[in-house]
């Protein structure tokens, strides 16, 4: 078995579902790839506030219902949970260290890649003209600025959350003998 999913697996499980997973989805994609994740351990996740709640999509095709479908960034955070866990922090700590910004970049990184499409709709919408050339370019300046305010929101809370883990006593358990001297 192995601790978590390594970065290529994510990217490639990210990729495969775009649009979410089923809580049955989320499972499977950690056991298909040899890493311990229960639905259990799930429903524990998102009481706790550490993965995001799934959302209710409809079915297509006449009384089908709608399922429970997690962003597929809960992939990453789960992955993250289950690498923490095995350097030993304790699930307080997992949540001050997960809480205090991830939930905030990713909603602004989803609310920015969202406004962009609609903007690059409109744009697309106009017929060609020195205007369409002059929003397109317009557009691709948001682009790049948007992407530099990411780059530098994920870098500051990488600076911070570093700080943090210095600070964190390591181990666990008993203090040693030397320890205590």
């Amino acid at each position: 078995m192995s601790v978590s999913l390594t970065e290529a697996q994510i990217r490639e499980i990210e990729a495969a579902h775009p649009e979410g997973l089923s809580s049955q989805e989320l499972v499977a994609v950690f056991a298909n790839n040899r890493v311990r994740f229960s639905e259990a351990n799930l429903r524990r996740y998102v009481q706790l506030g550490l993965v995001p709640r799934s959302r209710r999509v409809g079915r297509k095709g006449k009384h089908l219902g709608s399922r429970g479908v997690y962003p597929v960034r809960s992939v990453r955070r789960i992955n993250t949970i289950k690498r923490l866990m095995a350097d030993r922090y304790t699930i307080e700590e997992i949540q001050a260290k997960l809480l205090v910004f991830k939930d905030s970049i990713e909603t602004l990184d989803e609310a920015v890649d969202e406004l962009v499409r609609v903007f690059e709709n409109r744009v697309a919408a106009e017929p060609p003209s020195p205007r369409k050339d002059r929003l397109s370019t317009e557009l691709q300046s948001i682009r790049t600025t948007a992407s530099d305010l990411l780059t530098g929101v994920q870098r500051l809370e990488k600076l911070l959350v570093s700080a943090q883990q210095r600070r964190r006593p390591r181990g666990g358990g008993a203090a040693s003998p030397t320890e205590l001297l």
